[in-house]
């Protein structure tokens, strides 16, 4: 390893992505700064991968084991890394020169941090022309507003190719989950997020291939279009998990007032949102009743109404807000008190830009039923209006942390 600086280890699991594997190996070697270790891990793949691995322009340590998932290659992968920080990056996408440099010197400038990140740019090969078509990110945040953190709990926009950590950081969260079928990624990006500060940077680091090609481990597989319906359920699986693990007060940190009550308040709308684009409504809808109940005569604040329009723009969709028991649920909330009454419009203000997404894809029933939805809402509420000056509560974009939180994945407790 290099002295008198931080060794960066690359880790690439493949499994029989051999096509694309020599490409992605090339732009690692292609950094700007040099990556002082390569390894490939081969989850037990029955192609040539092992041939492009050991032919790649940077020698790699080359490894290869049963095919048990990416969670456990990656997890035998980091115990025989050498480097002082870890780099994972997938073996279909590409990473750009300044990759490595960039996130480097990121965690050089932010030594309190644990995490490094940065943008990326989707991509798809033209088959008639060979041809690179860039898509821009899938998903990007307003950064300007609020915390790392809280932008990572409502979503994941930060993927593993623009991720540098500090090898002790993993060494004290603990492992990937081996349990989980997707999301391996999301589940430790917030068990990191919530222990250490993460600096991003909206430089695009690398490319994300769209492709076709099947997903998961060799008893799991799933082909592409499938991965948005496994991806929403692994994700409200591990979130129930951290409802559990995760204290209200992290959420209440994110957010100040001069009064107690209001930051509380924030924070219960503001995990109300998480659980919301978790697709988890009845989770969502006990911290809505209970910002409701708690200062039921201070109107919310903009921030508060932001929270609330941010809880209906989930990746995931809004579809289980539309259930009956849920619709119930929200009629019941926007009539029960001034500050529900606002809660629901704010969540019916946040539909109009899923009714202009409905009706630019052509889906005229789903557009009427989100303004049904939504007319219901301010409806329900209408007569009720919370009166005097609004909570003065602020978001703030450092969080107060403590150390570690005692967060323990499946994998860790053996469950």
């Amino acid at each position: 390893m290099t002295s008198g600086r931080k060794s960066i280890t690359a880790i690439v699991c493949t499994y029989n992505r051999s096509a694309f594997l020599a490409e992605a190996l090339d732009s690692i070697a292609a950094q700007t700064r040099t990556v002082d270790e390569i390894i490939v891990w081969d989850d037990g793949s029955t192609d040539d991968t092992e041939s492009v691995a050991r032919n790649a322009r940077q020698p790699v340590h080359y490894f290869r084991s049963e095919n048990g998932g990416k969670a456990k290659a990656l997890n035998q992968a980091i115990a025989r890394a050498e480097g002082d920080r870890i780099w994972i990056c997938d073996d279909d996408d590409i990473t750009l020169p300044e990759a490595a440099e960039t996130l480097s010197q990121l965690l050089d400038d932010n030594p309190h941090a644990g995490v490094a990140a940065g943008c990326y740019s989707r991509f798809t090969v033209n088959p008639e022309t060979g041809e690179r078509d860039l898509m821009g990110p899938g998903f990007w945040p307003e950064l300007g507003t609020g915390s790392a953190l809280r932008h990572i709990l409502e979503d994941i926009f930060i993927f593993q190719n623009a991720t540098l950590v500090d090898r002790t950081r993993y060494d004290e969260v603990g492992p990937f989950r081996e349990d989980l079928a997707r999301s391996i990624d999301y589940e430790m990006l917030v068990r990191l997020a919530v222990c250490y500060p993460v600096v991003v940077t909206e430089k695009v680091l690398f490319l994300q291939r769209k492709h076709d090609g099947a997903r998961g481990p060799a008893a799991a597989r799933h082909a592409a279009e499938k991965s948005e319906e496994v991806w929403k359920a692994t994700d409200r699986q591990i979130f129930a998990e951290f409802r559990e693990q995760l204290p209200l007060e992290l959420y209440v940190a994110m957010y100040a007032s001069s009064d107690p009550q209001g930051a509380l308040r924030a924070g219960l709308l503001q995990r109300a949102c998480v659980y919301a684009r978790r697709t988890d409504w009845p989770a969502a809808l006990d911290d809505f009743r209970a910002a409701a109940e708690l200062t039921p005569g201070i109107p919310l604040s903009v921030v508060e109404k932001n929270i609330c329009r941010r809880a209906v723009s989930g990746k995931h969709g809004v579809r289980e807000m539309l259930d009956r028991p849920n619709r119930r649920a929200l009629h019941k909330l926007a009539a029960g008190s001034p500050v529900g009454a606002e809660i629901a419009a704010s969540l019916a203000r946040g539909l109009v830009w899923r009714v202009r997404k409905a009706v630019g894809w052509g889906g005229a029933a789903q557009a009427l039923r989100l303004s049904g939805i939504a007319g219901e809402l301010l409806l329900a509420g209408r007569a009720r209006k919370a009166r005097g000056e609004a909570s003065d509560v602020t978001e703030l974009k450092n969080v107060p942390r403590s150390g570690p939180l005692p967060i323990r994945s499946a994998a860790q407790s053996g469950d």
